[in-house]
């Protein structure tokens, strides 16, 4: 009875076995294909788990890739003929394993795989190497191309543009390749420093140019504004004369005993002052004239006359 048991758990062994193989797994943003004894198996596998047989003489292996998006950053150099000037420039984007499994199979059967440090039934090729393989190149040589065709003005003016003009062209060529472009620009352009400096120098002459401009509009207001009260102060001055010139012509036509009248009445205003002392030009009493602020050297001839008439009498 023993015996039977003991054979049949040794014939129940290898059916457990087989059952019993190594588990490999195609994690997420990963896709892998199986290395057979005879070759690559046909298909690419998505992510899931999978059972390896250990009853081999030549193992199964699975093979993955990395199909998560990848960034990238490529900072060259650039001649420019137009301006025999180096132009560096900076290119950043995503790239991703292409959707079409044509060129998938690609990189399983052109790009050699690393085993993980984990399982030796396992290995991976890594998005970078076959960045570097597929995509750098293209992106590099299609960058230059599209680049050249224009000067360093012109590519600091119409940044935006360009970067989409080799997006596209990159695009383009990278259709038949196991690898696509998800976004793709130009991150920075830097010019020659010897074209910086003339920027620099070019935009201090305009800076002291409007400073200029602007020192020369204050000084023009302001003359503008002493033109104009100097102007309003002939107006007055003009107005002043004339006014005096009036004042003359009328008090030339006033009669001598006006004059005499209006000069006893600013005598009779003096005897009420207090003060009994005044000082009084001798001329004040020869011609009362003078009382009524008119000069002994405005008075016309005939109230010189009378003047010194009265003069002669005393």
């Amino acid at each position: 009875m023993k015996k039977t048991f003991a054979l049949a758990m040794i014939v129940a062994i290898p059916p457990m076995l087989v059952a019993c193989g190594t588990t490999v797994e195609v994690p997420p943003a990963h896709v892998g294909k199986l290395s057979t004894s005879s070759g690559l198996q046909a298909g690419i596998i998505q992510p899931s788990k999978l059972r390896l047989s250990d009853m081999c003489r030549i193992c199964d292996s699975l093979i993955l890739t990395e199909a998560s998006d990848f960034a990238i950053k490529e900072e060259m150099p650039i001649f420019m003929q137009k301006d025999t000037l180096n132009l560096k420039v900076e290119i950043r984007g995503t790239v991703a394993i292409s959707s079409d499994e044509k060129n998938i199979e690609k990189i399983f059967s052109r790009v050699p795989a690393e085993p993980l440090k984990d399982s030796d039934r396992v290995s991976v090729i890594s998005m970078n190497k076959v960045y570097l393989t597929y995509a750098q190149p293209i992106i590099r040589e299609t960058t230059r191309t599209v680049i050249t065709r224009y000067s360093i003005q012109r590519v600091m003016e119409r940044r935006d543009s360009i970067g989409q003009e080799i997006q596209q062209a990159v695009r383009e060529r990278l259709k038949e390749m196991p690898i696509t472009v998800v976004q793709f620009g130009l991150a920075d352009v830097q010019p020659p420093s010897v074209i910086v400096e003339a920027q620099e120098k070019a935009k201090t002459r305009q800076i002291a140019i409007e400073q200029a401009e602007a020192d020369k509009q204050v000084r023009v207001k302001q003359a503008e504004g002493n033109l104009e009260v100097a102007f309003k102060e002939q107006q007055v001055e003009l107005k002043q004369a004339e006014t005096q010139v009036l004042v003359d012509r009328k008090l030339s036509d006033v009669s001598p005993v006006v004059i005499t009248q209006r000069s006893l009445m600013v005598l009779s205003e003096l005897a009420k002052s207090e003060n009994k002392v005044f000082f009084l030009p001798l001329e004040m009493f020869r011609n009362p004239a003078l009382l009524v602020g008119v000069t002994n050297s405005d008075m016309n001839q005939p109230l010189r006359r009378t003047a010194e008439a009265a003069t002669k009498e005393k």
